[in-house]
C-alpha cells in the first residue's frame, strides 16, 4: 500500500529548530540591510548622484537580502 501524505490524520514529526525563532527573524533583517548598503555604494560609484538609481539599487538590494535572509531561516529552521 503507498504511503500517501495527503491522506487525513497524517501530521508528520517536527524537531523544535535549534536556532531560536527571535534570532531567525534577525536574519532577514540583517541580510536586507547589509546587501541594501552594498547595492548603495556599488551604484554611488558607478552612478554619482543619480538620486534615483540610487534609491531603486537600495530596494533591489534590500529585497535580494530578505529573499536570501528568508531561505536562510528556513535551512536553519529544518536542520
Amino acid at each position: 500500500m503507498p504511503q500517501s501524505r495527503k491522506r487525513h490524520g497524517h501530521h508528520p514529526h517536527h524537531e523544535p529548530s535549534a536556532v531560536p525563532a527571535k534570532q531567525r527573524t534577525k536574519g532577514r533583517t540583517i541580510w536586507a540591510i547589509l546587501l541594501a548598503v552594498f547595492a548603495l555604494v556599488i551604484a554611488f560609484f558607478a552612478a554619482g548622484n543619480n538620486y534615483p538609481v540610487l534609491i531603486i539599487a537600495v530596494v533591489a538590494g534590500a529585497a535580494v537580502g530578505y529573499v536570501i535572509g528568508k531561505s536562510m531561516e528556513a535551512d536553519a529552521s529544518h536542520k
